[in-house]
């Protein structure tokens, strides 16, 4: 049970960039989201609960605790999010373990969510509310796969951020990181496969379990 005089806020999220950013609005913002990760309530403000590493991944893998040391006062758990896919990257166990030793000295409870390769990853499905979310041809499936961004069979694109980058160059897909949230809060929660949501989804069901009634 939370302390009642305990005033800061549930989470702090460190991320990498204005897309990660936007894609936490879309998924954690919109109505009910609860309901469809599987957790209690908690209260979430992209702008109070969400701050960008200055260096991007990078910064984040170097200096997440400094960073975090600002919020210890204000929030109560943190959350690190970092894409593998960078330059100089020691790959993803070793991002994890790096930054898991380096918040777990401040933090009781945290987790370390590594996208792999890239935050795109989360958000291709193959559903019609992504045409529509990025502003693209309606037939960006058929697009992808003729392109061989998305061969036929495969769940989600080889490499997410190509996929994206050729709709955008190609077929006018929206290129501002506000695409991200329409796209995070239009999507499926449920048919989001990605290893690294799960990740995400899963801490917040253990810190927000639902109520459950006798």
């Amino acid at each position: 049970m939370t302390d009642q005089t305990d005033l800061r806020r549930e989470v702090v999220f460190l991320v990498a960039d204005g897309g990660m950013k936007e894609v936490l609005a879309g998924y954690l913002g919109r109505s009910h989201a609860h309901r469809g990760l599987g957790c209690a309530t908690f209260d979430f403000d992209p702008e109070q609960d969400v701050t960008i590493a200055p260096g991007r991944d990078s910064d984040v893998y170097r200096r997440h605790s400094g960073i975090l040391t600002l919020y210890q006062a204000t929030h109560r758990r943190a959350v690190v999010m970092v894409d593998e896919q960078w330059e100089g990257s020691p790959g993803a166990p070793a991002i994890a373990e790096h930054i898991e030793q380096g918040i777990a000295k401040d933090w009781a409870e945290y987790a370390v969510i590594v996208l792999q390769p890239e935050l795109e990853a989360w958000l291709w499905q193959d559903n019609p509310n992504v045409a529509k979310a990025l502003r693209c041809p309606a037939d960006f499936r058929e697009i992808l796969a003729k392109s061989n961004h998305w061969p036929e069979g495969m769940a989600k694109p080889a490499d997410p951020k190509g996929a994206l980058e050729h709709l955008k160059r190609h077929h006018r897909a929206d290129q501002s990181n506000a695409a991200f949230r329409r796209l995070a809060g239009a999507i499926s929660v449920k048919g989001c496969i990605d290893p690294a949501f799960h990740k995400l989804r899963r801490t917040l069901c253990t810190w927000f379990p639902e109520m459950t009634y006798s």
